[in-house]
């Protein structure tokens, strides 16, 4: 019962949170991620694999859903895609990190089927994207060659340029968890910027409004007590996001 409430939930971060546990599912393999969907609520989802990049698709009777998988270390293509720090030209206009550009090419065909087939309803649905990491860049690559209703990302690079950055139009809510490591990469000196309305997570999992130099440093030594000696990259674990966005929607 609990997960049918969780897809009545229509405020907005009631929906961080189905888009939370929707890039979680995204590294599931393709039976366990339909399976972890179903368990939502959602009567349909199918996990597209092109190329190495992937994404979930998941669908109700009002909503589509895509969420677009993160870098898996033991897939050359994703590391491949990560460290492409040219920027190439956007569909949208601008330039983009050709890397992730890429992933999102090996997908969008399939992609596009999904949202003709949405188009020739009769009572569209509303499409909604989202993901984690690499999957956080290609979902905001896919933003502008189809906006959707909302965007949501977890642990985002910088993904593009300037002009490329104007060309998002959605509402993008862009949530990054204390020193979450792969928020500061690529770096700005290169031309790379972020987008969207950042929700911050301090060191408690609580949601701050901008980070602190004392949090973020504090953030570093309470990792270290408990021998985690990588602190960006534990802040960068998805479970992190979804921990956090559940205990921010029971806020009231």
């Amino acid at each position: 019962m609990a997960s049918t409430r969780m897809i009545e939930d229509r405020t907005q971060i009631g929906r961080a949170l189905i888009a939370a546990k929707l890039s979680a599912h995204a590294y599931r393999p393709a039976k366990s991620a339909v399976a972890a969907c179903k368990k939502m609520g959602f009567p349909w989802a199918s996990l597209i694999s092109k190329g190495g990049a992937e994404v979930l698709i998941a669908k109700d009777r009002n909503d589509l859903w895509f969420a677009f998988r993160g870098t898996e270390p033991s897939k050359l293509n994703d590391v491949t895609a990560d460290l492409k720090l040219i920027k190439n030209s956007a569909m949208a206009g601008g330039k983009v990190h050709s890397g992730f550009q890429d992933e999102v090419n090996d997908l969008w065909m399939d992609i596009l089927k999904e949202l003709e087939h949405n188009s020739n309803l009769k009572i569209q649905k509303d499409v909604y994207m989202c993901g984690h990491s690499l999957g956080a860049a290609m979902a905001t690559i896919a933003a502008t060659r189809h906006q959707p209703v909302e965007l949501f990302t977890f642990g985002s690079p910088r993904v593009g340029g300037p002009k490329f950055i104007k060309n998002i139009k959605c509402p993008h809510l862009r949530f990054q968890n204390n020193n979450d490591i792969v928020t500061r990469i690529p770096p700005a000196w290169l031309g790379f910027r972020h987008h969207g309305n950042m929700i911050y997570f301090n060191r408690f999992g609580d949601r701050q409004l901008k980070p602190t130099w004392k949090d973020l440093f504090f953030g570093i030594a309470n990792s270290w007590k408990k021998f985690k000696f990588f602190d960006g990259i534990v802040d960068h674990g998805m479970p992190n996001y979804v921990k956090a966005i559940t205990k921010l929607s029971k806020v009231k």
